[in-house]
Parts: C-alpha cells; structure tokens; sequence
C-alpha cells in the first residue's frame, strides 16, 4: 500500500508538521508516499520529482479534497493491483498507526472509509475502484483560481463520492470511534481548528471546518 498526501501550495506549515509525525518511526521507510501540492495553475502539466522513497507532485488544479484522487486517476491509472492509504496534509500520526495499517487485510477490497459517512474522503483506495470513477472525479477538476469556493461547494455536496459508489465498501477496522478537541490555532496561523483522533489508524485529524458555518478553504 502506497500512502497519499492530499495537499496545497499554501499549506507548507502542515505538510511539514505531517512528514515530521509519521518519520519519527523506523516503519516510515518501509512505504512509497505520493504528495500531491494543488493549486500551482501556471504549470502546463503535472510537475514529478521524487526525494528517497516520496514522490512530489504539484499539480496544475486545485481540486479541493480531490486533487490528490484526480492525480492517481490520470496518473497512476495503469497501476491496476494497487491499494493507498489517501490523507490530508492536516493530519498526524501516532505510534501505532503503522501496527495498525499493517493489519489492515487488503484481499478483495476495493476501498474503506476512515470512518461513517463523512469520512472527508479519507480511507483505503483500489486503484481499480479510483479507476471505475474516473468521470466523476474528472468532474471535480479545478484549473480556474477563481473558481476555488464553487468547487469548494462541489467537494462538500460530493465528499465521500467513492465510497457512497462502492457496494463493497466498508470501513477500517469496522471501528468509527472519535474523540474531539479544541478548538484552538493548532498551527499558530490564525485559523481555529478541532482535532480528531481516530483510534482504528492511531489518526488524527486537525480540522478547519467542523460545523461552524461559512466555506473555509484551509482545511
């Protein structure tokens, strides 16, 4: 299983702050992670390059919560056996969250959810699954700045899209258990956020939007 980092150009503090929790264990090395960076617009195509075991790709869409699935659609679309573990930049892991990933049995699943619907698009991935909805996330794409908050709207009204799509889907661990705190300035940046802590991954999530009203898009 491949690890897949949803990101943005303007999340650099998170991004940093996620790779930081996950290299503190000896288990790191031991995965491929593909990082995805949305929001560069001014690139003609996909822009790859590659440091030790993570792939870097800036992506020339900002396609909210999807730009990391979009990517695996037009990228990876030939890699018909692989499973990923798909992310936000805005998470942390703990000490078990390798352990726990391990015993995930991927035979015959095409995808998992972190948790019960809304899982902010979180969960396992089959390419094959990421495949079969290759128009509908194509939908979703992006390349025009100023039409960020329309397709804000879009990936919320469509969050979990693949899942909800998939009659075998299921949920990790079959464990939807969360724990909430907050809110304060995680990052020290101004925005408040919520943290979520999913004990089936060792997860957490540190969230912008948590039912406060209004579109906020550093999620």
């Amino acid at each position: 299983m491949k690890i897949v980092i949803n990101s943005h150009i303007s999340s650099d503090i998170a991004r940093a702050h996620f790779l930081e929790s996950i290299q503190l264990y000896s288990e790191y090395k031991t995965y491929e992670y593909i990082i995805v960076i949305g929001g560069y617009y001014e690139l003609p195509e996909y822009e790859i390059t590659k440091q030790d075991n993570i792939t870097y790709i800036k992506a020339n869409h900002n396609s909210i919560d999807f730009t990391g699935l979009i990517a695996l659609v037009e990228l990876y679309s030939q890699e018909f056996d692989q499973h990923y573990l798909y992310l936000h930049d805005t998470s942390k892991v703990g000490p078990e969250f390798f352990r726990k990933l391990q015993d995930i049995n991927l035979e015959n699943i095409s995808s998992l959810s972190l948790t019960s619907f809304p899982s902010m698009n979180i969960g396992i991935y089959s390419q094959k699954i990421i495949n079969n909805n290759r128009d509908n996330l194509l939908s979703k794409k992006n390349k025009d700045k100023d039409a960020v908050y329309k397709f804000k709207e879009i990936a919320i009204s469509t969050e979990d899209m693949v899942f909800k799509n998939d009659p075998t889907t299921g949920i990790i661990g079959n464990n939807q258990h969360r724990d909430v705190t907050g809110p304060t300035d995680y990052y020290g940046t101004g925005t408040m956020r919520i943290v979520e802590y999913y004990s089936n991954l060792d997860l957490y999530k540190i969230k912008s939007c948590w039912g406060q009203g209004g579109i906020n898009l550093n999620n």
